[in-house]
């Protein structure tokens, strides 16, 4: 069971990459940095960089270093904190969340174009697969969400 639900969702990857690389297409942004655009969509409020880079798992030094290059890239906005000047906070900036945004859109079309191959029965069987996991509601996860 467990290498079927990991085929699938290889299926879903492979399916979804020329999606996400068109997204991509033209970005020059590192792996460290495309994560910290994630981890500040999920947050609901600004980080200080010491924050993102434990969300990250990223040095301090590593994730400053994401938040110079996409605060230059007019991705993330960048302020002092109004306790400590020391602190900088981070969140994205309008065009970091449409970029963001484009990338989720990616993948829902990756995901639509896999079902809409699908037989009438066989989403049919799917829903009804997925139904009992999707009833249990949010678990806790090991995500980098705030």
């Amino acid at each position: 069971m467990t290498d079927d639900v990991m085929g699938f969702l290889s299926h879903l990857k492979k399916s979804g990459e020329a999606h996400i690389l068109g997204v991509a297409r033209g970005l020059d942004l590192s792996f460290s940095q495309l994560r910290a655009m994630f981890v500040l969509a999920d947050c609901q409020e600004e980080l200080a960089v010491h924050e993102l880079a434990e969300h990250l798992g990223l040095s301090m030094a590593t994730a400053g270093r994401a938040v110079q290059a996409l605060t230059r890239a007019g991705m993330v906005t960048r302020r002092e904190d109004e306790q400590d000047r020391r602190v900088k906070r981070v969140s994205l900036s309008e065009h970091g969340r449409e970029l963001v945004a484009g990338f989720v859109h990616a993948h829902h079309a990756a995901v639509r174009e896999c079902v809409e191959s699908l037989s009438d029965r066989e989403r049919e069987q799917l829903s009804e697969a997925l139904a009992p996991i999707l009833a249990r509601g949010d678990q806790p996860t090991t995500s980098t969400a705030c």
